[in-house]
């Protein structure tokens, strides 16, 4: 049975859930670029919507390029932001619902994105509607990227830009309560060349999925195929890898590309921590590194593989390229085709002691800081931490398929962000004293 959308739900909660099935609505995976659309014409289309929203909201907008854009409540004083992200990583295979038809049941709405991240740009675009034309002590700003999921060229080029950078704020995209510090990371393209025997491969479609699919088409035309379930690439664990199947697979069956498929069995395959690989070394905070082959392929002689890495504070990324080029050994070139820088934010932070007490007082639990391998805007913007939106021991699906959120959650999320963005006003009023 489908419910009707806003049922027991508050007039509040009705707009953000409305303005979230409408963003899940358009698909935002990245396509081919279009004049005025860099990821395609979905991700143009959210972020043009979202602005409207809060244009008709009553905040002020600003397009900084075709990329990224913000929305603002508030005209002086310091300046809290809170980035979130429009575009998603693909739908794949397998939904019991159409991953973009934004479909309530039972209390539950499903759609890829709903959790990561449209559910935040859909709560804070209403919260900031209803402070727009208040005389507040700060400027409150919504940044909308829509090239979170590869890259974050967008939120890179907000900084290159010469855009103000807050002093005080939260990246609503990862866990309640504060994640204050998240891993470095790499995107590594291995590759080497192989005898051309007419065999193909392919598996995986983006380097931080873990992949659920995997295929090779055999010389002799049989074509083997495996599957696995996806996880987000920071949490390799929590998936299992339809690349490492099909590669235990193809070593089983003795298929020889030269001792390629050994290699890549003993060194990509054998852990998620990249131990077989000499990059695994822990530190105090952050522990140990985790890796994510994330895509594999054999096209034309040349065998390609696409690593996700994430590591803390005693690696650098010189470090990690040495270890993974010395142990793959000279048959393979080791290219980094995105880095990301590792960040931490004090445990004292004021800002961070707001969003914990706003936190605790709704919730009712104990709030507290963590770090994580995931990666969020905040690495780019030094002051800010991540705050939700996922609520403690919530299971969301996201990356994954069939991903959802309880209309309830999304509800206590928008009530501790209420709380927040107060205590972050009050913050702000005692600076200006």
């Amino acid at each position: 049975m489908v419910d009707s959308p806003c049922r027991g739900v508050a007039p509040r909660d009705e707009k953000i859930v409305e303005l979230l099935r409408a963003l899940v609505r358009i698909n935002t995976e990245h396509a081919a670029p279009e004049p005025g659309a860099p990821y395609g014409r979905g991700c143009a289309r959210a972020l043009g919507l979202a602005l409207e929203e809060c244009e008709r909201a009553g905040l002020s907008t600003h397009r900084v390029d075709e990329k990224v854009a913000w929305a603002q409540a508030g005209t002086r004083g310091p300046l809290a932001a809170f980035p979130v992200h429009l575009d998603v990583v693909p739908a794949g295979e397998g939904w019991d619902h159409d991953p973009y038809a934004a479909v309530i049941e039972d209390g539950v709405l499903y759609g890829r994105g709903c959790m990561d991240n449209k559910i935040s740009a859909a709560i804070l675009t209403v919260l900031l509607g209803e402070l727009a034309g208040r005389d507040l002590p700060c400027r409150l700003r919504i940044i909308f990227g829509t090239d979170e999921e590869t890259g974050m060229s967008d939120l890179r080029g907000y900084v290159a830009s010469g855009e103000e950078l807050p002093t005080m704020g939260f990246v609503p995209d990862a866990e309640f309560a504060v994640v204050r510090g998240e891993k470095a990371r790499l995107h590594l393209r291995v590759s080497r060349s192989v005898a051309d025997f007419g065999l193909a491969l392919s598996g995986g479609s983006m380097v931080n999925v873990v992949p659920s699919e995997a295929r090779a088409t055999l010389p002799d035309g049989r074509e083997i195929v495996t599957t696995g379930r996806s996880a987000h690439g920071s949490t390799p664990e929590r998936g299992c890898s339809a690349i490492r199947a099909l590669v235990a697979r193809l070593v089983e069956e003795g298929v020889d590309c030269g001792g390629a498929f050994e290699e890549v069995s003993r060194l990509l395959c054998a852990d998620l921590t990249g131990a077989a690989l000499g990059i695994d070394v822990p530190d105090e905070v952050f522990g140990h590194t985790s890796l994510n082959l994330g895509m594999l392929t054999l096209a034309d002689g040349l065998l390609t593989a696409e690593l996700d890495v994430r590591f803390g504070t005693a690696l650098s990324t010189e470090e990690v390229v040495s270890r993974v080029s010395d142990s793959l050994g000279t048959a393979w070139e080791v290219e980094v085709m995105q880095e990301k820088p590792l960040h931490l934010v004090a445990e004292d932070d004021p800002c961070v002691r707001v969003l914990i007490d706003a936190y605790e007082r709704v919730s009712g639990e104990r709030g507290g800081c963590s770090v994580m391998a995931g990666g969020t805007y905040a690495s780019y913007l030094p002051a800010i931490v991540a705050f939700g939106p996922k609520l403690p021991g919530a299971h969301s699906g996201a990356h994954g398929v069939n991903e959802h959120v309880r209309l309830a959650d999304v509800a206590r999320a928008a009530d501790i962000y209420q709380e927040a963005l107060l205590g972050i006003i009050e913050l702000a009023s005692t600076q200006e004293d």
